[in-house]
This record gives structure tokens, sequence and C-alpha cells, in this order.
């Protein structure tokens, strides 16, 4: 069974599985207070004190298990679809109802519903992906097989799952990201060479590297056979369908055979800490801010940064800007720390820096609208920590050091475009570029302010209310593309005197708007004069 995410433009897809609990059952507030803000109780009905066991999706055809969570991830459900899965829910025992926050209809009393059943009603917080909720439950459930905090996102919660499946396995336990670099690991009474040198050089030595190339893209545990010092049990650490991490296991000699279903587990466990990042990477992403801040500001080189991002053959990446809506202007001073670690819980190879008011982030490049959907993403993630609205705008491809400065300053004024916009939104430059390019325009009238000077100033300076209803009747006229008829509709006016403005305005400023070059001039001094400020 599948989870979609049902928020605009979201496409990634993560399986849910239902996970029997086998050592001592985790409890729905342990859910509810794993990470907070996720997930807030709409209706308690008895109490939330419920075992939980799994997560699934509400299917009419398909009921529930028991201790499930069940996560109805329609849209916009009716109250008779809710009223329904509550039913289903307290008739299959299961541990409670989620559902968007916000999506509640307004015709069902949620309280009492979940009162007559018997089951809960959570509501997810709209910046937090189905995927993750299942990944969360699925941490939990099996952290719990260990003994272990599976949804603790600290250094000490991943040794104290290396422990816990060392001592399961009989066995070496080494828990990597997705680069193979060594996180945590744990060892029971004897080290073999290759494990001995994994776990001194922080990081999988080459040999190790080459023969994980054939496991990286499978789904479930595989064994691989490394020459000279024996097999190894390999198991992915998935959020979602991105693989973040891997769980390496060097087998004893009374290691059972169960080993590849526990190691499993114990991915699934690890995942937890990959959803909400541990503050010991923020040195390497301090690091990548300043390559990129560095290649930004012409110090540095692509090649660099993208061989720090473990993608040095990748050849096409994407440059995007982010910076406060006008609803709430300006970038929190500890963003860069806060967007990086929303950046590559996303992607892996996002470096992230802040120049002045805007942050940047480099990402590669994805096929089709797969970068525009990374954007946005980031957008809508970055803009909770940031505790305001965010806009943003997207690159082109790009392939030199020369190419990603170029579009900084592009990016950097696109900002300050967006920031004008009534919502806060993700765009892409290529859509932008006139616009900025009047915005230039206007920055430059800014220090040079005789550009505007001309033809308008009779109706610039007039302190009769004729100038400011004259410069708006050219300013609706140019957004009309010159259709006097559709300006006139915009203005709620009769044609005929539409036109007879015009006329006016042509007398009054000794102009021609029949002639190309004075429309021109025209229409650009009015769209920069809105740009400062209006009349």
């Amino acid at each position: 069974m599948t989870v979609v995410d049902n928020r605009p433009g979201e496409s990634t897809v993560a399986e849910v599985l239902p996970l029997p609990v086998a050592g001592g059952p985790v409890r729905l507030p342990q859910l509810v207070g794993a990470r907070r803000g996720w997930l807030m109780v709409v209706a308690p009905a008895a109490g939330i004190d419920q075992p939980l066991a799994g997560a699934t999706i509400w299917d009419p055809a398909w009921p529930p298990g028991r201790h499930q969570l069940v996560l109805v991830t329609t849209p916009r459900p009716t109250g008779a679809e809710i009223a329904e899965a509550l039913a289903a829910a307290g008739h299959a025992g299961a541990a409670a109802l989620v559902v968007r926050n916000g999506c509640l209809p307004p015709d069902l009393d949620v309280t009492a519903a979940a009162a007559r059943t018997g089951v809960p009603v959570l509501a997810v917080n709209e910046q937090v992906s189905w995927e993750e909720i299942g990944t969360l439950v699925r941490s939990l459930v099996s952290g719990a097989r260990f003994g272990a905090r599976g949804a603790t996102p600290t250094a000490s919660g991943l040794y104290e799952l290396a422990e816990s499946a060392a001592l399961a396995l009989s066995g070496a336990i080494v828990l990597t990201d997705a680069d193979l670099r060594v996180l945590a690991f744990a060892c029971r009474d004897t080290v073999d060479d290759l494990t001995s040198e994994t776990i001194l050089a922080r990081r999988a030595p080459l040999s190790l590297r080459a023969q994980l190339g054939s496991a990286r893209n499978r789904r479930n545990v595989a064994w691989i056979d490394v020459a000279g010092t024996g097999p190894r049990l390999v198991a992915p650490i998935r959020v979602g369908n991105v693989v973040v991490g891997y769980v390496l296991l060097a087998p004893g000699p009374d290691t059972p055979d169960s080993a590849p279903r526990v190691l499993g587990d114990v991915s699934a466990a690890a995942a937890a800490w990959f959803i909400d990042e541990q503050t010991g990477r923020d040195d390497e992403d301090a690091v990548r801010a300043e390559l990129l801040r560095g290649l930004l500001a012409g110090e540095g080189s692509l090649a660099a940064l993208t061989e720090r991002l473990r993608r040095p053959t990748t050849k096409r990446w994407c440059l995007m800007s982010l910076g406060g809506h006008a609803k709430a202007p300006g970038v929190i001073p500890d963003i860069e720390r806060l967007l990086a670690r929303c950046a590559r819980m996303l992607n892996p190879s996002a470096a992230t820096a802040v120049l002045g008011s805007v942050a940047y982030v480099l990402f590669p490049s994805a096929p089709g609208s797969g970068s525009a959907e990374f954007a946005e993403r980031v957008r809508q993630r970055a803009a909770v920590p940031a505790g305001s609205p965010l806009v943003a705008c997207i690159s082109r491809p790009l392939e030199t050091s020369q190419d990603v400065r170029a579009e900084c300053g592009l990016l950097r004024r696109a900002v300050d475009v967006l920031a004008a916009r009534p919502e806060p939104v993700t765009a892409e430059l290529a859509e932008l570029r006139p616009h900025v390019l009047i915005a230039e325009l206007a920055g430059l009238a800014t220090e040079h302010p005789e550009l505007l000077n001309g033809a308008l100033d009779v109706l610039r300076y007039d302190e009769s209310p004729r100038g400011a209803e004259y410069l708006d009747t050219l300013l609706s006229w140019f957004d009309a593309g010159c259709d006097a008829t559709r300006a006139a509709a915009a203005l709620r006016v009769h044609r005929n005197t539409f036109r007879y403005r015009l006329q006016r305005i042509e007398k009054l400023c000794a102009i021609d708007l029949d002639d190309a070059v004075h429309r021109f001039t025209l229409e650009l001094q009015v769209r920069l004069l809105v740009l400062r400020g209006g009349w």
C-alpha cells in the first residue's frame, strides 16, 4: 500500500507497512510527542493512551488493522467519509484517525463522533508529508524492538540503536549516511579488518564502496561479498523513496538466520534520525555554505563545491534564491542553518548560503518539473522554521562557475519582484526576466531621477485629482496592450470616456501615442514610477 501526499505539487510516495510490536508496545502519546508541531489532538475520544503498531491508508475496501494509525489522505473528505472511517477504525480497534490540518468538514461534530467510536482524531501539520508520518511510525515501532529511542534525532540515540542491533545480531553494526560516512557503530567481541578500517577512517573504504554500488538502488536488505573479508549484510535507510543512509552488518558466528529481517527493522528505526536532522551535521553545512558563498562572490569554483557534495560527475545544477515576502520582509539571522537542514533532507547534495537578506540553495538539476518541485518544497518547508512566508525563484540549469555567478544577481532581484506580489510563490527566473529588467531600471532611475523627467511632468506635478487619474489611465492602457476597450472595462468607465482621456493626455503632454518611440518611453516611465511607489 502506498501513501501519496495531498499537498499541491507533491508527488513523492512512500510505503507504509503495518508492523506488529514484539517487545513492549509503542503508545500513541509517543508519536504525538516525537516531533513538535507535527501532530495535534483534535478529539481525544476516551483518551490517547492507545498502543501503536503501524500505519495504513484509509480505504473503504480494506478495513484497518488493530492498533493501526489510519491516515485519511483525501484532500477534502466529507463528513460522511470521516464518519465511515471512524466507524471502521473503532470496529477494528485502530489507534487513531489522522487527517490533514484544516481539512475536517464543518458539518461533522468530530468530538462526538470520536467519543462514539472510541477512536482519537489527530491533525497533521500541512508542512509534514504523509510519507514522513509513515516513516516516523515505523521508526518508533522498530526502535521499540531493541529498546532504543527510535525517534530521537541525536547522535546518542543512533549509537544506542547500533548497540542494541549489535547485541541482537551478534555482529558488528555500522550506520552511515548516503555518502557512506560513518555516523555510529557498535561491535561484539571481535572486529574484522574491513570494519576496523571503516570505523577508523569514518567512511567506508573504496573496496566496500565498490561492492555497495550494486546494492545502492535495491529496496530491500541484500548480501554483498567483499573479497578477502567475507559477506556483509546491507540495509538501505529510506525516508520515503530517498535512500538517506545504510546499515552494515559484519555477521559473527552466532548471528541468527533472521538477520535480514532484523536489519530491516534497524534501518526503519534509524530513519527517524534523518527526518529531523541532527545537530552533528551542522559543521558539514557550514563548510558547504562557505564554499557556495565563495562561488557566488567570485572567489571559489563550482568544481570544488560539487566535489564536496559528492557529485563531481553531475554537469547541470540549479540555483534558487529565497527571501522574505512583503507580509514579513527579510530573512531571519539563523535561516542559513535551518534552511540547510530542510534542503539537505530533500536532497543530500544541496548546499545553502545567505548573502545579505537573500538565501541561496544550489542543487543538482532534475529532469522535467523535478527542479521546480524541489524548490517549492524547500520554500514551504523553510517557511516553518523561518516563522514567516517566503518567496523563491529558480534558475535555468547551470554548468559553469560563470553561469552560477551570472544568475546570482538576477535571482536576488527576482526575489524583490516576487516579494511585492500578493501571495508567496515559487517562480522560474525565465518567467521573471522582463520584470527583473524593469526593477533594475527602477533602481537606476533612483540613482538618476532625471531619467523620469519629460512629457509626464505636467501630470506628475498636477496637484489636482486629474493628474493621478490620467496616470492611472495610461497604466491601464499599457496593461491592456494599448486596447482602449479592455482598459476602459478595467477602469469601469465608458470606452468613449477613456478615449477622451487619452486625447487629453496627448494634448497636455504634447506627445503622439501613435508614435512607437513616444509610446515606449512613456510606458517605461509609467512603470518605473509605479515601482518607485506610485505617482
